[in-house]
C-alpha cells in the first residue's frame, strides 16, 4: 500500500503526485490554501518517500495502477489529478486507464511525448545500472559512501548531497532510493502519452515554468501539446523554476483554484 496523507473535509478530492527524487512532503506547504477548496490527498509514489520500493517496474502504467489501488482502498471515485514533473506522467497514464475517475487534470511542467528512446539494449543497460545502485538502507555512516553511489547517476550529484541528504542520529539519510531513480527516470519517460489526452475529454491544464529560469518543456514540447490537444489550457508563471509549486506557491495555488472553479486563467 502506498504511503499517503489525506485531509478529507468533504470537498472535491484533489490528488497530488510528486516527481522524481521527491515525495509527498513537497506539497505539504500548499495544504492550508488548497484545503479551502479541496479534500487534499498527497501520495508517495512507489519507491518514494515512505512508500517502499517494489520490484523493478516503475513505468507510468505501474505507477498509475498503484494509485488506482489506493483510491479503491479509500473509496474515492472521482478526482482532480495534479502531477508535477514525472508525477505528471503517472497522471497522464492514470487518465488514459481510468478516464471515468478524472474530473479534471493538471500537469505541472511536464510534456506528453516520448522523452526517452527505448530499445532492448537500453532496457538492459538501465537494469544493470539500477542493480549497481541498489542499497539495503538509506542510512549511511558517512557522506562519502552516498556520493560514491549517486555520482555515477547524476552530473549534479554534489547538489543532491546538499538537498537530498540529512543527518539523523549520527548517520546520514539519503532521501531517495538510487536504483528507483534510475528505473523511474527511464521507464516513466519512454512512453508517448499523447493518446492519454486525445482519447479522453476531461479538461486539462498545463502549468509551465519560465523557460528562462528552468523548465522541462521545450518549445517543441509546447507546440506538440497545442497541436495534438487543442482543448488543453496552458499557463506559464513568470520567473518560476521547474518546481513551480515551491518557487511560486501563491501563484500556483491561485491558478489551480481558478481552474477548479472554471474561471478564466
Amino acid at each position: 500500500m502506498l504511503n499517503y496523507r489525506f485531509l478529507n473535509n468533504g470537498k472535491p478530492v484533489l490528488v497530488m503526485l510528486h516527481g522524481l527524487l521527491s515525495s509527498l512532503d513537497t506539497f505539504i506547504p500548499l495544504i492550508p490554501t488548497l484545503s479551502e477548496h479541496f479534500s487534499v490527498l498527497l501520495v508517495d509514489q512507489r519507491g518514494h518517500g515512505a512508500s517502499k520500493p517494489e520490484g523493478h517496474d516503475y513505468t507510468a502504467d505501474a505507477m498509475a495502477r498503484d494509485l488506482k489501488g489506493l483510491l479503491d482502498h479509500l473509496g474515492i471515485k472521482k478526482i482532480t489529478l495534479l502531477g508535477h514533473s514525472m508525477g505528471g506522467r503517472t497522471s497522464l497514464m492514470f487518465g488514459k486507464l481510468y478516464p471515468e475517475m478524472v474530473e479534471k487534470m493538471i500537469i505541472e511542467d511536464m510534456g506528453i511525448h516520448q522523452r526517452q528512446p527505448r530499445s532492448p539494449e537500453r532496457d538492459q543497460e538501465k537494469t544493470e545500472i539500477a542493480k549497481k545502485a541498489e542499497v539495503e538502507s538509506l542510512l549511511f555512516d558517512n557522506k562519502d559512501d552516498i556520493f560514491t553511489i549517486i555520482s555515477p547517476l547524476y552530473s549534479y550529484a554534489a547538489d543532491l548531497m546538499k538537498t537530498k541528504v540529512v543527518e539523523r542520529d549520527g548517520k546520514y539519510e539519503l532521501k531517495f532510493w538510487p536504483h528507483v531513480s534510475v528505473l523511474y527516470g527511464y521507464q516513466g519517460n519512454y512512453s508517448d502519452l499523447t493518446s492519454a489526452l486525445t482519447q479522453t475529454i476531461f479538461p486539462v491544464l498545463f502549468i509551465n515554468a519560465d523557460p528562462a529560469v528552468g523548465s522541462a518543456l521545450t518549445p517543441t514540447c509546447i507546440e506538440h501539446i497545442k497541436t495534438h490537444i487543442p482543448r488543453a489550457q496552458m499557463y506559464e508563471i513568470p520567473k518560476s523554476w521547474h518546481n513551480i509549486h515551491k518557487t511560486h506557491p501563491k501563484e500556483f495555488c491561485e491558478v489551480v483554484i481558478k481552474f477548479h472553479k472554471g474561471e478564466k486563467i
